[in-house]
């Protein structure tokens, strides 16, 4: 009988053959995994060997699914559980530096708020800082479903150019958020030897994405000078060095291979820059010529048709009429013909199996009522993602398994610490220059074969001791 657990990953190490808990993410397509006791229930058995061989029965229903499932899931649990026990080196006295920084900026710009507002308000209260910026400052925040003035990010932003109030509040939180949840909440949870663990979850995510916690290291931001300078507190152990993988471009790469879209093909062939291909289209100027802001305006576009956008939120963000973003979307699709074909097709197909999949064979749902057979906009922008988003999480899983089997069980010197979505960070050491090239190489190898797509995959390489100045490696 086989040896089954529910997320072996808990007890301190895979004890399993089988994990009932990861089989059952992937059965039940999309929707949330019930507890162990529901689930034995629903299966009817009474111990998780006679689940694991009542699923291993609906598992040989989907060839594609049980291969993702034997092959690269399973596979996988063992070595997250051994980047969990690994962890990554903190430099806690420089983290530690920082948060003064921080509190010395956090000051500065607490008297700068009490100047305006004449003291007395908290500025951690939603509902007081409302009241005044409305009713004070007559500034015409939104309203929340509670009937409160919203003083959210996003409805703030709004209007950061027109009152420094605004900017001044959006600063001290930023520089709160990250004195908190990154400098204090940090240096908290580092063990004996300063090294820090994060915990993967491996189906949390429709998609099959993995997600981190306690704490969340494919979050750490970098939007910020002081931002950049905390990620730089994660360090390389002593005679070695931080080697980051990060898969370029990779979901516009797949989108152009499940839509067979030759225009994106021939880009990706000759090395092109696809933004600016794209905006040479959109805005009917040569390739060459495309202006900096014409290539953002290319990217944001590229990015939000796999991502389902629609003409409001494209208009949204790029700040202009939502006309002019609904002419944008038909001109790139009239760019990129395939495109359009591929999803016309691919939502035509999820209404009548009630069901999509990625390209490895993960399932989500489509209707969560079955009886329904109407896909309204907000799933529409989920099902375009899916494929997309979905085969890049499951090629990089397999490529977290091939290159463990490739290169880590020849090289047991060089650890991967970190998985940030389509990056990968090993630790590797540099003591000898050309068996560190030597891995390198392998590695990148096994990343750019790790599935035949119809454009080349391309891994861009960046090396150093800080995690947030590593320096690319041509």
């Amino acid at each position: 009988m086989v040896k089954a657990v529910w997320d072996g990953k808990l007890t301190g190490e895979l004890v399993g053959d089988f994990d009932c808990y990861i089989a059952e993410a992937l059965l039940v397509e999309g929707h949330g995994v019930e507890t162990q006791e529901n689930t034995l229930a629903r299966y009817k058995v009474k111990s998780l060997p006679e689940l694991a061989a009542k699923q291993q029965e609906r598992l040989a229903g989907y060839p594609k699914l049980q291969t993702l499932f034997n092959t690269i899931e399973m596979p996988l649990a063992k070595i997250l559980w051994q980047m969990e026990q690994k962890g990554i080196l903190l430099d806690t006295k420089a983290l530690a530096s920082i948060g003064q920084v921080i509190d010395k900026q956090l000051t500065f710009i607490q008297k700068k708020i009490a100047k305006e507002t004449g003291g007395g308000i908290n500025l951690n209260s939603p509902a007081q800082l409302g009241d005044f910026l409305a009713t004070k400052l007559m500034i015409p925040l939104g309203k929340t479903k509670t009937g409160k003035y919203a003083t959210n990010e996003s409805e703030l932003s709004k209007f950061k150019e027109q009152f420094p109030i605004v900017a001044n509040l959006l600063i001290y939180r930023e520089l709160t958020k990250l004195r908190s949840t990154y400098v204090e909440s940090l240096i908290q949870k580092v063990d004996k030897e300063s090294r820090i663990h994060t915990t993967y979850h491996q189906v949390y995510v429709n998609t099959g994405r993995l997600a981190s916690s306690n704490p969340n290291l494919q979050n750490i931001p970098v939007s910020s000078p002081i931002g950049q300078e905390i990620k730089s507190c994660f360090i390389a152990s002593p005679n070695h060095t931080l080697v980051s993988f990060d898969y370029s471009q990779q979901e516009l790469r797949i989108l152009a291979h499940l839509a067979g879209e030759k225009a994106l093909i021939q880009a990706f062939e000759s090395k092109q820059d696809v933004h600016s291909l794209t905006a040479s289209k959109l805005f009917d100027v040569p390739y060459n010529e495309v202006s900096k802001q014409q290539r953002s305006v290319g990217k944001t576009i590229n990015f939000g048709i796999i991502y389902g956008m629609s003409s409001y939120g494209l208009s949204s963000g790029l700040n202009m009429p939502q006309e002019d973003a609904e002419l944008f979307i038909q001109q790139f699709y009239a760019a990129y013909p395939s495109i359009k074909t591929y999803y016309d097709n691919y939502l035509k197909n999820a209404r009548i199996n009630g069901f999509v999949e990625t390209m490895l064979g993960r399932r989500r749902y489509v209707f969560e009522d079955p009886r329904r057979k109407f896909i309204d906009n907000g799933m529409q922008r989920v099902l375009m993602n899916y494929p997309i988003q979905g085969t890049a999480a499951d090629l990089m899983k397999k490529a977290m398994v091939d290159v463990n089997e490739k290169v880590l069980k020849y090289f047991p010197e060089v650890s991967l610490l970190l998985q940030i979505h389509d990056d990968l960070v090993f630790e590797i050491p540099d003591k000898d220059t050309e068996r560190q090239k030597e891995i390198v190489s392998k590695i990148r190898n096994t990343l750019c074969s790790v599935w035949d797509l119809s454009v080349p995959i391309v891994v861009d390489i960046k090396i150093g001791q800080q995690w947030g100045d590593l320096e690319s490696n041509l």
